[in-house]
């Protein structure tokens, strides 16, 4: 695998991944309720969820993909989609106003969300080349790392926001900015994937 391959894979997993979602949400309440350093082993399990569902996609696509290639391209219009309603649904929303409810089992939750999320079917037709769920002990292995390696520093900043709120560190404008932000990433990231599909077909 090409060190190219690397950095996209490190540079597009990080813009997915800061998005609010399901296990984010989670990771920020966890912060906001118990603090960065009780909160911050969460983050395991969020990694141990995504690489298992990463996999288990993968795996399914590329083998469906040998004998029906049209279910890529399906797949890539799908998550483009998603992703352009997801950046909607971003803008409209406030770090501070995500759920903060009083969760008695968060590992359990945390992990059950990260493994039903859905980013984890763009990680896996998108994201990581297609090649890496056909060499299991090179391209699968280095691609599931570099994910690995944006993971953790993104997952803690969720902890730290929730931390951060908590203690009343952060203004009442970081919230909807940064849901703004990345709203517009989130966005450019959608219409990018979009004209690579268009432009291949």
């Amino acid at each position: 695998m090409l060190a190219e391959d690397i950095y996209a894979i490190m540079l597009f997993s990080s813009l997915i991944l800061v998005v609010p979602g399901p296990s984010n949400t989670l990771l920020l309440s966890a912060g906001f309720h118990f603090g960065s350093l009780r909160a911050a082993p969460f983050i395991l399990l969020e990694a141990l969820g995504y690489s298992l569902s990463i996999s288990a996609w993968g795996w399914v696509l590329a083998r469906l993909s040998e004998s029906n290639p049209w279910i890529i391209s399906l797949t890539k219009a799908l998550c483009a989609l998603y992703v352009a309603l997801l950046a909607v649904k971003t803008w409209n929303a406030s770090i501070r106003s995500a759920g903060t409810g009083n969760f008695r089992r968060w590992p359990l939750h945390l992990f059950v969300a990260t493994l039903s999320n859905p980013k984890a079917l763009i990680f896996a037709s998108v994201i990581f080349p297609g090649k890496a769920f056909l060499d299991f002990w090179n391209n699968y292995t280095i691609s599931l790392l570099a994910f690995l390696v944006v993971l953790a520093p993104i997952g803690m900043l969720w902890v730290g926001l929730g931390a951060g709120i908590r203690k009343g560190y952060l203004g009442s404008i970081s919230g909807p900015l940064f849901s703004k932000v990345t709203s517009v990433i989130l966005a450019l990231f959608s219409a990018s994937l979009t004209y690579t599909m268009v432009r291949a077909a």
